[in-house]
């Protein structure tokens, strides 16, 4: 079996091979720009590790599927950034801010063009069964990112309709991930479910630790001002959390500071009213019921004894993290 390092160096070397492949193309600036500037590159690895507890090799057939769904993800931030106006993303401007929106929105469809390219080098064998996981997983983040931007208009939503948006925007993609090593592996059909359940229980766990982390984490470390999420809106676990359980003067305080994105002082009034709640405290037990759903899942898989322990581990440190 592959360690983590060993996966993530896979996965960076993939990445710098895949930009200077591309090197032809007038959108290989944005493109570079994109895939350089950081990120965790989860889904990659997760895929390659789901497919590793089953077989120590990597073939060619499972590392471009792996490679592709990561394009496929930083296609969505180049929208997603588009969409939100946002100015940064990983502590560096947006590509529609370093070039222009219309250069922004290209170099995403041509993102998206190659992630099917990539994704679709698996074995021929089992290529419906990955192309079908990975258009069902399309089509949920674009469902996801939808319900995301119309719950920003909304005063009100409940914990089921969060759940139902992360699953989609946040969950589905690193499920996908998780299923798709397990049909590259051609893995049975009940270990490809567990994966694909684990994979959506720690897409919700990550979710929601963004959220905390947006308010509770150190900016310096977290790469955005704290309570960009409040500012801006957003409708997140914390938030769903107070207004299930604030009464009398507290939900009026929480309502007159949502109906008001000009109160001064907003961000930091409604992290007080978080903290006089509880949501902090009730957070990290949602995470942690989130990610013990997801190890449960991988404990189901079809595997000898100890094979899922390196998944397993990447998986935790994925929510025992700062940033």
């Amino acid at each position: 079996m592959f360690t983590v390092n060993e996966i993530q160096g896979f996965v960076s070397q993939g990445i710098q091979n895949l930009i200077k492949s591309y090197d032809h193309s007038r959108l290989h600036g944005p493109f570079d720009y994109a895939l350089s500037t950081g990120g965790k590159r989860l889904r990659p690895v997760l895929c390659l590790l789901s497919y590793n507890i089953f077989t120590d090799n990597l073939p060619p057939a499972v590392l471009y599927p792996a490679l592709g769904l990561e394009v496929y993800h930083n296609f969505t931030l180049l929208h997603d950034d588009i969409m939100d106006q946002a100015d940064t993303r990983r502590g560096q401007p947006t590509v529609h801010k370093k070039w222009d929106v219309n250069t922004a929105i290209l170099a995403g469809d041509a993102m998206c063009m190659l992630a099917y390219k990539y994704i679709s080098k698996c074995e021929p064998r089992v290529l419906p069964m990955v192309m079908d996981s990975f258009h069902k997983a399309a089509e949920q983040v674009c469902e996801g990112q939808q319900l995301d931007m119309d719950y920003e208009t909304q005063l009100f939503i409940t914990e089921d309709d969060y759940i139902d948006m992360v699953s989609r925007k946040t969950g589905a993609l690193i499920a996908c991930s998780m299923e798709v090593g397990g049909l590259c592996a051609e893995a049975s059909p009940r270990s490809v479910n567990n994966l694909f359940n684990a994979g959506m229980a720690l897409g919700r766990a990550f979710q929601i630790q963004d959220d905390y982390l947006d308010v509770y984490g150190d900016p310096n470390v977290f790469g955005k001002s704290a309570g960009t999420d409040i500012s801006n809106n957003k409708k997140t676990w914390l938030l769903t959390y107070a207004m299930r359980n604030a009464t009398g003067e507290n939900l009026a305080e929480l309502n007159r500071l949502l109906s008001h994105k000009e109160a001064p002082d907003r961000v930091e009034q409604v992290v007080l009213l978080y903290n006089k709640l509880g949501a902090r405290e009730a957070a990290r037990k949602q995470i942690a019921f989130y990610l013990d759903s997801a190890l449960n899942a991988m404990d189901s898989v079809d595997v000898r004894s100890g094979r899922s322990v390196v998944l397993q581990e990447f998986v935790k440190s994925l929510i025992d993290r700062n940033r």
